[in-house]
């Protein structure tokens, strides 16, 4: 039989020929199925984790209410504002690698975050002077664990991962159940994909919200505080979400997918800004009339709220929290310096003012 001639084929030759091309379409459809039953599996092991971890938990118990809100007509009613952001619990950072510029541990940890909660609390009672503040809307943008996610964290955080979730989701709860008797309600709007407690090796995009151990400390948090009658917690498994304080609407995110390179990525974060806008703009405009209205509340947003680069900073369209560990080897290595702190604000009817970054070194 002459192959190189297709008039030369047999019957036998083709029916061997699409024979041997059915086998190879079997075997890539058994593959794909044993990669998902695999998926499957996997994930399916996580939420089974998960579920028994969150049905292990004990709430805390409330402390008495403190606040009583004065109903004068005479005072603007206000929203209080907290973010929480690269807390990087279970990190250490030697002071003598640094030349003295920071330390960091978990006890440092503990103690930097409770200060937060101190001084936004004094900061708010300040302004009750002038203005009604019953609610507080606390934002929580990520890296709230050092993570694996690099071999020298692997050899230098002070514990383990999973000890790290428990130990975060037990000082936040604890943040939040030392403010709660002075508010008549506290909104916790918690974004879960971020940078440090992802359990891939680089950073994915579908289900990433859900492949992380942050969503553990959202969960873990919600399950703590669950005797709080006063604290609402919503949790969001994904990128980024649109969320509303007062009249202004927030885009929070953690800030890790911004594209730049040390220090603050000014142009990446313009950039970023930007082809949200532009994208959730289009989605808008091209929506029918009647779901206009309903995709403005859902993806128009004023401003972009982030953390991931360790640095304060605040603008028209986007602003970024400082964090709770502060200047690292990693940071020194480049002429940086970081110092740790976290931003109080309120919003009222005409927007958001009176922005503070609590220096907590």
């Amino acid at each position: 039989m002459n192959k190189s001639n297709p008039g030369a084929w047999s019957e036998d030759y083709l029916r061997h020929q699409q024979n041997e091309e059915l086998q190879e379409l079997h075997r890539q459809l058994r593959e794909k199925d044993r990669i998902f039953e695999n998926y499957k599996k996997s994930r399916g092991g996580l939420e089974v984790f998960f579920r028994k971890v969150q049905d292990a938990i004990r709430p805390v118990s409330p402390l008495p209410q403190r606040h009583v809100a004065e109903k004068k007509r005479t005072k603007t009613t206000v929203f209080a504002v907290n973010q929480t952001s690269d807390s990087h619990m279970g990190a250490v950072q030697g002071t003598d690698e640094i030349e003295g510029l920071n330390g960091f541990n978990p006890k440092i940890c503990e103690s930097r975050n409770m200060n937060f909660a101190r001084m936004s609390l004094s900061y708010f009672n300040t302004m009750r002077s002038a203005y009604n503040v019953n609610e507080l809307v606390w934002l929580y943008t990520g890296d709230l664990v050092s993570g694996d996610i690099h071999q020298e964290l692997l050899t230098t955080n002070a514990f383990p991962l999973p000890v790290q979730v428990a130990e975060a989701a037990g000082l936040h709860a604890k943040q939040v159940a030392f403010m709660a008797p002075h508010f008549e309600h506290i909104r916790i709007e918690f974004i879960v994909d971020d940078n440090h407690a992802r359990l891939t090796k680089k950073p994915q995009a579908s289900e990433a919200g859900y492949n992380s151990m942050n969503y553990l400390v959202g969960v873990m948090m919600k399950q703590y505080l669950s005797s709080h009658t006063n604290v609402e917690v919503n949790i969001y498994p994904m990128h980024e979400k649109v969320i509303k304080v007062g009249n202004m609407r927030y885009l929070i995110m953690h800030g890790h997918s911004i594209q730049g390179w040390m220090g603050v990525p000014w142009y990446g974060i313009e950039r970023r800004a930007g082809k949200e806008a532009t994208a959730r703009m289009q989605a808008i405009m091209q929506s029918q009339d009647d779901q206009m209205l309903w995709k403005m509340k859902e993806l128009g947003f004023h401003k972009m709220v982030h953390g991931h680069f360790h640095v304060n900073f605040d603008g028209p369209m986007y602003a970024c929290a400082a964090s709770i560990q502060g200047t690292t080897a990693y940071d020194h290595k480049d002429g940086r310096f970081s110092p740790p702190g976290q931003p109080s604000w309120l919003v009222g009817p005409k927007g958001e003012f009176a922005r503070t970054n609590f220096k907590l070194l």
